[in-house]
């Protein structure tokens, strides 16, 4: 009997241990109170796709200001009514990408980057210009494709790549919306 109780303690124990595990593990994360969480300091990169152009930093669906990511003054500009958000949707020119921000409130947020040539490589250095082959050794297998557009998802955040004829004829980041 003594036996008895004792392994039934034991499997009382190992069962709520296993609850708790289970409990801290499924736990939602909090959410920030910070506006800008996608860029949270305390998000992982593995987490989301980030662009990086020498020391500037961008990820889509974080606030955009040209004077804290160090853009200076674009090659061009433009604005034009946000069909999927309230306001302006606005697109800034550089000599390798243009960046595109849809409006939040009073503040906009990276909605893409997209790539203008081939002198700009992602983090892990693939180019417009590489091969597929290239891409794949790259960003592994876990892509969706919709015609020749071949998307990776990290979090709320999208790289996605046109190729044709086996070559990378386009790059871009964007932010998930749905």
């Amino acid at each position: 009997m003594k036996k008895g109780l004792i392994i039934a303690l034991i499997v009382l124990v190992v069962i709520v241990g296993g609850i708790e595990i289970g409990i801290t593990l499924n736990k939602p994360k909090s959410v920030s109170d910070n506006s800008n969480d996608v860029a949270n300091k305390n998000t992982e990169q593995a987490e989301v796709f980030t662009f990086k152009d020498g020391d500037k930093q961008m990820t889509p669906g974080e606030l955009f200001s040209k004077e804290t990511i160090g853009l200076g003054d674009e090659e061009s500009y433009s604005e034009i009514a946000s069909c999927a958000f309230e306001g302006l949707d606005k697109t800034y020119t550089y000599p390798n990408y243009e960046i595109t921000t849809f409006p939040d409130g009073e503040q906009d947020r990276i909605y893409t980057i997209y790539f203008l040539n081939e002198e700009m490589t992602t983090q892990e250095g693939v180019r417009v210009s590489d091969s597929m082959e290239k891409m794949v050794q790259t960003y592994g297998e876990d892509y969706k494709v919709q015609g020749n557009q071949y998307t990776y998802t990290k979090g709320k955040t999208n790289l996605e790549f046109i190729v044709e004829n086996e070559t990378i004829t386009s790059i871009q980041y964007s932010y998930v919306t749905e």
